[in-house]
């Protein structure tokens, strides 16, 4: 069965949540490419690279120097990516080499961005989130089950939506500002 991360999020690496309790956002050489792919974009270092990650990611993914200078490294290494000293800091571009394997991935380096799309239109889930993460997969499960019980069958499929459609209002109502309530 899959997670409710999982199944809200199509095309997202299958992997279970991280360490944290986080889905894991990139798939196996998916760093790399993404990366590159900035660099590409534009010429950055390794702390604009982190920054740029935390923006486009938000929760999904926390970029450590840790994780990007050694994949900078190796991009080098590998002669896809080449390094200069600009205004005193290393600022990495994408080599002909990059460029054409960035080309061949177009694909993949599309399909990366795209779930950081996701990401952002779920607004960057923080850690607020998980606080409801249980109840949202028992709804979520629930809800799923519901639909099969209800397929074909005009007033069991107007029961469910009626319950779903309840909640929520529920929801919203009780997210409106004190005032509003009465």
């Amino acid at each position: 069965m899959k997670e409710f991360w999982q199944a809200y999020l199509p095309g997202w690496p299958p992997f279970g949540p991280d360490t944290k309790g986080r889905a894991r956002f990139f798939g196996l050489g998916e760093v790399r490419l993404a990366v590159l792919s900035m660099i590409a974009e534009s010429p950055r270092n390794g702390y604009q690279i982190i920054k740029e990650l935390a923006s486009r990611l938000g929760y999904f993914y926390r970029a450590s120097s840790g994780t990007v200078y050694p994949v900078l490294k190796q991009l080098e290494k590998e002669g896809l990516a080449e390094s200069r000293i600009e205004g005193g800091r290393n600022l990495y571009r994408p080599t002909r080499k990059g460029r054409a394997l960035l080309a061949s991935e177009a694909a993949a380096v599309a399909q990366i961005w795209s779930r950081a799309e996701q990401a952002e239109d779920l607004g960057h889930a923080g850690p607020h989130a998980l606080a409801i993460a249980a109840p949202l997969n028992e709804l979520y499960q629930t809800a799923l089950r519901a639909s099969n019980w209800a397929a074909g069958d005009p007033n069991r499929e107007d029961q469910v939506r009626e319950v779903l459609r309840n909640t929520t209002a529920a929801l919203n109502y009780l997210m409106k500002p004190e005032k509003e309530k009465r």
